[in-house]
């Protein structure tokens, strides 16, 4: 199969490296401005490099826009005239299925909303697809998401919501580690190592929560005990509004997505 990536940025390369990896008989095609890019494109996963969109588009029996928003009106236009009924798959963000449907003469668009984990094949992957899609597609879509992380297939309307959690989400993780670790250095433990422990603790506890199915709080009453040390970094949480600043960061990421989207 020929898979044309138009834009090689961070999700672009992402999928390229994700696709040579657990399919080494696809053939990339990729369009990309800057020409490191390009270069990289060919040299790191064979990708054969094309002049224009209009040539990605045409050569490819799927094609993946994955521009930055500013520059897909742009792009898009460029290849129009090849794209009546092709399958297309969208990285874009900010930018509905419907957008891609009537800009590009095809109903056969899905939509995906990954996050930078992509970079490492560890992204988690919202896909949606429209009633219009053939089941081939899907499949087709699924597996492809799949090249970079964990699919989960939700309608369209969800994915704000993944955006909040996932898209943005990753980055409260990232401030989560970085708050843990600078607590370890207030303990007298020098940051490198405090990062370090905060990061298995991280790993521990997911793969844990993954692999029992408990339920997080059921795990949490397991290592809160009476008049413990646990219970009194608990309470220190809630009463900075742990909790609560939680959600509300997802709910404002995801606000925010949707308004994006206008």
């Amino acid at each position: 199969m020929k898979v044309g990536i138009i834009g090689f940025g961070v999700m672009g390369e992402a999928l390229a490296a994700g696709l040579k990896a657990s399919h080494p008989d696809i053939e990339l095609l990729v369009y990309e401005k800057i020409e490191a890019s390009r270069l990289g494109a060919r040299e790191r996963y064979g990708a054969r490099i094309c002049p224009t969109p209009a040539d990605v588009a045409s050569s490819s029996d799927l094609l993946v826009v994955a521009v930055k928003p500013q520059s897909t009106d742009e792009i898009i236009a460029s290849f129009k005239p090849v794209t009546k009924g092709a399958r297309i798959i969208s990285i874009v963000a900010g930018k509905p299925i419907a957008y891609f449907q009537a800009g590009l003469a095809t109903t056969q668009v899905i939509r995906f909303m990954p996050n930078i984990a992509a970079r490492v094949g560890k992204a988690l992957v919202g896909v949606s697809a429209p009633s219009e899609a053939t089941d081939e597609f899907r499949g087709q879509a699924v597996q492809i998401a799949r090249a970079i992380g964990e699919a989960v297939e939700l309608p369209e309307e969800l994915l704000a919501g993944v955006t909040g959690l996932s898209g943005s989400g990753i980055a409260y993780v990232f401030a989560f580690l970085h708050a843990m670790a600078l607590g370890g250095t207030q303990a007298g433990i020098a940051y490198p190592t405090s990062l370090k422990i905060a990061l298995e603790t991280a790993l521990g506890a997911v793969a844990l929560l993954k692999e029992s199915g408990d339920h997080p709080i059921a795990l949490l009453s397991k290592v809160i005990s009476p008049a413990g040390t646990t219970v009194q970094g608990v309470r220190a949480l809630e009463e900075a509004g742990f909790t609560a600043s939680v959600m509300d960061a997802v709910v404002r990421a995801a606000d925010r997505a949707r308004e994006i989207e206008g």
